[in-house]
Protein backbone atom coordinates (compact mmCIF):
# COMPACT_ATOMS: atom_id res chain seq x y z
CA UNK A 1 0.00 0.00 0.00
CA UNK A 2 1.45 3.40 -0.60
CA UNK A 3 2.19 5.36 2.51
CA UNK A 4 1.28 8.59 1.10
CA UNK A 5 -2.31 7.21 1.95
CA UNK A 6 -4.34 7.45 5.52
CA UNK A 7 -5.84 4.12 6.66
CA UNK A 8 -8.70 4.08 8.82
CA UNK A 9 -7.85 2.20 11.92
CA UNK A 10 -8.62 1.73 15.78
CA UNK A 11 -6.26 2.56 18.04
CA UNK A 12 -5.93 -0.83 19.44
CA UNK A 13 -5.66 -2.20 16.06
CA UNK A 14 -1.93 -0.18 15.29
CA UNK A 15 0.69 -2.39 14.43
CA UNK A 16 4.18 -1.77 13.26
CA UNK A 17 3.23 -1.68 9.46
CA UNK A 18 1.03 0.89 9.91
CA UNK A 19 3.08 4.70 8.85
CA UNK A 20 0.15 7.25 8.05
CA UNK A 21 -3.34 6.72 9.69
CA UNK A 22 -6.50 8.47 10.25
CA UNK A 23 -7.79 8.22 14.06
CA UNK A 24 -11.15 9.19 15.27
CA UNK A 25 -12.08 9.70 19.12
CA UNK A 26 -12.62 11.91 21.91
CA UNK A 27 -10.10 14.39 23.23
CA UNK A 28 -9.25 13.53 26.71
CA UNK A 29 -6.63 15.71 28.05
CA UNK A 30 -5.05 18.79 26.16
CA UNK A 31 -1.19 20.24 26.58
CA UNK A 32 0.56 22.80 24.93
CA UNK A 33 1.74 20.46 21.97
CA UNK A 34 -0.18 17.41 22.36
CA UNK A 35 -3.29 15.67 23.08
CA UNK A 36 -4.69 12.40 24.31
CA UNK A 37 -6.75 10.80 21.86
CA UNK A 38 -9.54 7.80 22.86
CA UNK A 39 -11.26 6.11 20.34
CA UNK A 40 -13.07 3.67 22.91
CA UNK A 41 -10.32 0.99 22.14
CA UNK A 42 -7.35 2.59 23.44
CA UNK A 43 -5.89 5.74 23.67
CA UNK A 44 -2.84 7.26 21.84
CA UNK A 45 -0.63 10.15 22.67
CA UNK A 46 -0.95 12.86 19.65
CA UNK A 47 1.88 15.57 19.10
CA UNK A 48 -0.19 18.49 17.17
CA UNK A 49 0.21 22.61 17.49
CA UNK A 50 -3.26 22.79 15.65
CA UNK A 51 -6.00 24.21 17.67
CA UNK A 52 -8.62 22.21 18.43
CA UNK A 53 -12.28 23.57 17.95
CA UNK A 54 -14.08 20.48 19.28
CA UNK A 55 -13.83 17.05 21.79
CA UNK A 56 -14.76 14.70 19.08
CA UNK A 57 -12.12 14.47 16.77
CA UNK A 58 -10.25 12.78 13.48
CA UNK A 59 -6.61 13.21 13.67
CA UNK A 60 -4.67 12.43 9.81
CA UNK A 61 -1.09 11.50 11.31
CA UNK A 62 2.11 9.63 11.19
CA UNK A 63 2.49 6.98 13.70
CA UNK A 64 5.88 7.33 15.30
CA UNK A 65 7.10 4.70 18.53
CA UNK A 66 8.68 5.99 21.60
CA UNK A 67 9.75 3.14 23.77
CA UNK A 68 7.70 0.69 21.86
CA UNK A 69 4.28 2.60 22.29
CA UNK A 70 2.87 4.07 19.14
CA UNK A 71 2.50 8.15 19.11
CA UNK A 72 0.94 10.42 16.87
CA UNK A 73 2.38 13.78 15.11
CA UNK A 74 -0.62 15.06 13.22
CA UNK A 75 -1.25 16.64 10.16
CA UNK A 76 -4.99 17.52 9.77
CA UNK A 77 -7.12 17.33 12.91
CA UNK A 78 -10.71 17.54 11.69
CA UNK A 79 -13.36 18.85 14.12
CA UNK A 80 -16.08 15.67 13.98
CA UNK A 81 -18.11 17.47 17.00
CA UNK A 82 -21.39 17.95 14.91
CA UNK A 83 -21.49 13.88 14.19
CA UNK A 84 -23.23 11.84 15.80
CA UNK A 85 -20.64 9.66 17.89
CA UNK A 86 -22.74 7.00 18.25
CA UNK A 87 -23.85 6.53 14.72
CA UNK A 88 -20.39 7.27 13.48
CA UNK A 89 -18.83 3.96 15.23
CA UNK A 90 -21.65 1.66 14.22
CA UNK A 91 -20.80 2.71 10.60
CA UNK A 92 -16.57 2.53 11.47
CA UNK A 93 -17.45 -1.00 13.02
CA UNK A 94 -18.87 -2.01 9.76
CA UNK A 95 -16.55 -0.81 7.56
CA UNK A 96 -13.44 -1.57 9.17
CA UNK A 97 -14.39 -3.91 11.71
Amino acid sequence: MDSNYFKEKYIKSINSEDINVALSGVVINKEDNSFVLDDGTSQILVYSNIELNGDFVRVFGKINYNGGEPQLQAFIVQDLSKVDKFLYKKVKDLMYG
